[in-house]
């Protein structure tokens, strides 16, 4: 359907791959397809999926041409890796887990895959210690959505022979469960280096109707328990693709530096202070903490002077937190609490304690009440307004000014 280059992106300075479609395509949705491989390369994003920059058409040799822009992994293929020999189980596993959890994220978009097979899995190159390669899933050139109309012809099957689904080879409608049983297959190729359908395409397809794929016993059971899962002939009876990657996650060895950091061992006195502390999940390794070192001891004083007392406020509490401490683990007091210049009491002898002045202490609190009474006399005792004056009126002579003079007093405060 198309031919793929190594590509310069001249804009952003990096090393792309350039897929350029054919126009001779089988049928006439040539077109369609290549408009649904860009949208449905647009829309994913996950790590174990070749990622899509860029898109378009481009008039080559006087024809229009569609080409996509994808990332460009600078390794091999599972097909070649195969080829060299078996794979390791934990390292099939590992990539088989990210390749399952990749056809979860795209069955959860209602998209299948369709063609999965070991040159559709790119081995991008690893600088994690112990870790080769991270496997990519490509190629979704024949990818289609479940409710999206049929551009295959009647009669025709997308795919490759030797990782067809048994509903893949009698033409029937497919959906998730056949991408798994495809996975299964690649797997079990990398464990034994050994296709389980080989021979033509007619050949390979009848054989799948006729029979189970092979499952060495050398694997084990719990290899051959998930392969079983995954390669059921039943679409309904196989593991899905969120099962399977869980599965396969399990099958990695605990203390493989590939599948995860190892955890850093603490003594059980550290796990025993973390987790009473609440800092540390029961289940959870601890951190390993540095040695404790041991706490030096003040220079003895030789001079004279008597050891000094703390201030009586807040003793009895400190008493107390000193008291608990040495409960939990004795301290040599004199270190400790020993101020420098102080003189060392004999054993048995207890220390000379200063008895705290009082005298002055009323003297003190008699001048502040004092103070408090004159602040309270020039802040809160305001004087009184004065009484208004009573207005002055003229003097008006007959029965006018008795009438004025009894108006007056009766309004008068």
């Amino acid at each position: 359907m198309a031919t793929v280059y190594e590509a310069a992106d001249l804009a952003l300075g990096r090393t792309v791959a350039l897929k350029l479609f054919r126009m001779d395509t089988a049928d006439d949705s040539g077109p369609q397809r290549q408009s649904g491989e860009v949208m449905v390369l647009a829309s994913l994003n996950h790590f174990a999926l070749v990622t899509l920059f860029d898109a378009g058409t481009e008039h080559v040799d006087g024809v229009t041409r569609s080409f996509i822009v994808m990332e460009y992994v600078d390794g091999s293929d599972l097909r070649s890796r195969i080829n060299q020999g078996v794979v390791a189980p934990a390292e099939v596993a590992r990539m088989g887990a990210d390749l399952a959890e990749a056809l979860h994220y795209v069955h959860a978009k209602g998209i299948i895959h369709r063609d999965i097979k070991p040159a559709n899995v790119l081995l991008a190159p690893s600088d994690f210690p112990g870790r080769v390669s991270h496997a990519k899933l490509a190629d979704f050139g024949i990818a289609r959505l479940f409710d999206a109309t049929h551009l295959t012809r009647t009669g025709s099957v997308l795919g490759t022979a030797g990782y067809l689904s048994p509903e893949q080879a009698l033409g029937q409608p497919i959906g998730p469960p056949s991408d798994v049983y495809s996975l299964g297959l690649v797997l079990l190729e990398s464990l034994t280096a050994t296709r389980s359908y080989p021979g033509t395409a007619i050949e390979s397809a009848m054989a799948r109707l006729q029979r189970q794929p092979e499952l060495p016993a050398e694997l084990g059971a719990e290899w051959c328990a998930v392969l079983a899962g995954m390669t059921a002939r039943e679409p309904a009876d196989r593991l899905t693709s969120a099962d399977a990657a869980v599965r396969l996650r399990e099958l990695v060895p605990a203390g493989s530096t590939e599948s995860s950091l190892a955890a850093i061992p603490a003594s059980a006195d550290d796990s025993t202070e973390l987790m009473a502390a609440g800092t540390a999940p029961m289940n959870a390794a601890p951190l390993q903490t540095a040695p404790l070192t041991p706490t030096e001891r003040l220079p003895a004083a030789t001079g004279d002077e008597p050891t000094r007392v703390l201030p009586s406020a807040g003793m009895a509490e400190h008493t107390a937190k000193t008291e608990r401490l040495n409960a939990a683990a004795p301290l040599d007091r004199t270190a400790v609490f020993q101020p420098a210049g102080a003189s060392v009491p004999a054993a048995g002898q207890r220390p000379a304690r200063r008895q705290p002045k009082v005298g002055r202490r009323p003297l003190i609190i008699g001048v502040l009440v004092a103070l408090a009474a004159v602040i309270a006399l020039v802040f809160l005792v305001q004087p009184g307004d004065p009484a208004p004056e009573a207005p002055t009126y003229p003097a008006v002579d007959g029965d006018l000014g008795t009438h004025l003079q009894q108006l007056q007093e009766s309004v008068n405060p």
